[in-house]
């Protein structure tokens, strides 16, 4: 058996983000266009000769056991009933609450990771079913670069991955918590028709075409920027510096601008750096986990 393994665990970007009316169940449905970039958190994975001990390192928002790799490490032994002792160490790059994915990437980065490392038997679609039993996105990271991902997040129709852009991601500093967001989208949409609503062939012929002709939008970001200047900032000066197109990730807090062949990039981050934002250069991924 390995004794360790290391994964990246990339973050993810919503080029695309239409939230529909909140279900009876409390869920909402979505429909948006994921694309992974080259933002990563690194994770190692390493047994240890002490059985059923779980040794978690990292810099998280969270008690250790609410994290998302803890709940993976819980959710891959119950299916596999493997308890080898394990350390996992998380260097985390990807800001939490930034609608970037972080905790989710995470989480499908563990799984793929103790696979390989346990050899527990499970097949990819196993695996998608774990990730998909602890959060809606994670399901994405085990199995595209680039997708369209509908209903809670579970659903994931790959698409090939486009790689002639450069991404620069603004973080404002603060988080958002995704409930919060949903619960202020509900309470300020009446509904949800006014709202353009593209079908999954559309999103995808779209994401092949010019990026400054790009139709695509976020539910939420006119909900979150009406609260937080920064928003609006982040996304002025995107455009002011030539972006292709911008727009926020998830739920907030971050805000991404998409340039052609990288032209602009580097006075966008200079910008954004003297307005009080961590920016990020990034590449959009032609795959998304990376094991080493």
């Amino acid at each position: 058996m390995m004794e360790s393994v290391r994964v990246q665990a990339p973050a993810k970007v919503n080029l695309h983000l239409r939230v529909h009316n909140r279900r009876e169940d409390g869920f909402h449905d979505i429909l948006s266009l994921f694309q992974a970039v080259s933002l990563t958190d690194s994770i190692v994975i390493r047994s240890l000769k002490a059985s059923d001990t779980i040794v978690i390192n990292g810099d998280f928002d969270c008690p250790m056991r609410s994290t998302t790799v803890f709940k993976a490490v819980e959710a891959y032994r119950g299916a596999t009933g493997i308890k080898t002792g394990l350390e996992i160490s998380v260097d985390k790059r990807i800001p939490a609450g930034a609608g970037l994915g972080g905790g989710s990437s995470d989480a499908a980065s563990v799984l793929t990771g103790l696979e390989t490392l346990l050899n527990g038997g499970l097949c990819a679609a196993e695996l998608v079913g774990l990730g998909a039993s602890i959060g809606s996105d994670i399901p994405f990271f085990m199995s595209a670069a680039a997708a369209i991902v509908s209903g809670r997040g579970e659903n994931v129709s790959s698409i090939d991955a486009r790689e002639d852009f450069t991404i620069v991601i603004a973080f404002p500093g603060f988080s958002i918590s995704t409930s919060w967001a949903y619960a202020a989208l509900d309470r300020t949409r009446p509904d949800d028709s006014g709202e353009a609503d593209p079908g999954p062939e559309e999103l995808e012929a779209a994401y092949r075409t010019d990026i400054r002709s790009w139709p695509f939008a976020n539910s939420f970001e006119a909900v979150i920027s009406g609260t937080r200047q920064e928003i609006i900032t982040a996304k002025n000066i995107f455009m002011e510096a030539g972006a292709a197109f911008a727009s926020m990730s998830g739920s907030g807090s971050s805000v991404f601008g998409v340039f052609e062949g990288g032209v602009g990039v580097e006075r966008v981050v200079a910008s954004l750096k003297d307005s009080g934002f961590v920016a990020y250069e990034v590449s959009p991924l032609a795959r998304c986990l990376s094991l080493g």
